[in-house]
């Protein structure tokens, strides 16, 4: 699994003046976490699968509060043995923020060991 971080100056937009990309990639399962250190609004997420997984078991994107457990919110939760699903990008209905302590957590226990490409967009706070 080799995860990465990206950073892109973007100062003076809404506020915010830096795009975040964590980038992972792997063909075991999933179980990656973008870690929250400053007011940050979740954008997207996105998953690549070399090829459609056939065992049914589902990919997670997980709000993980540093409140404690019992604030932690399933987002989005999908099977892509289901629809064959190759390709996924899940977009906030609404804003979503995260802080200091949360984290966005992505869970897929990946039984067909597909290999995946998983992307975490957010905008920090200065």
């Amino acid at each position: 699994m080799a995860v990465t971080t990206t950073r892109s100056d973007l100062s003076g937009a809404d506020g915010f003046n830096s795009l975040r990309k964590d980038n992972e990639t792997g063909t075991a399962a999933i179980t990656s976490s973008a870690a929250i250190v400053k007011p940050t609004r979740l954008i997207s997420v996105s998953c690549k699968f070399n090829a459609a997984p056939t065992t049914s078991e589902n990919l997670t994107i997980t709000a993980n509060l540093a409140s404690g457990a019992v604030y932690d919110v399933l987002l989005y939760s999908v099977d892509p043995s289901a629809s064959s699903l190759t390709d996924l990008v899940w977009l906030p209905d609404e804003p979503m923020w995260f802080y200091d302590g949360d984290s966005i957590d992505i869970a897929y226990t990946n039984t067909d060991t597909e290999d995946y490409g998983i992307e975490i967009v957010m905008m920090e706070s200065v």
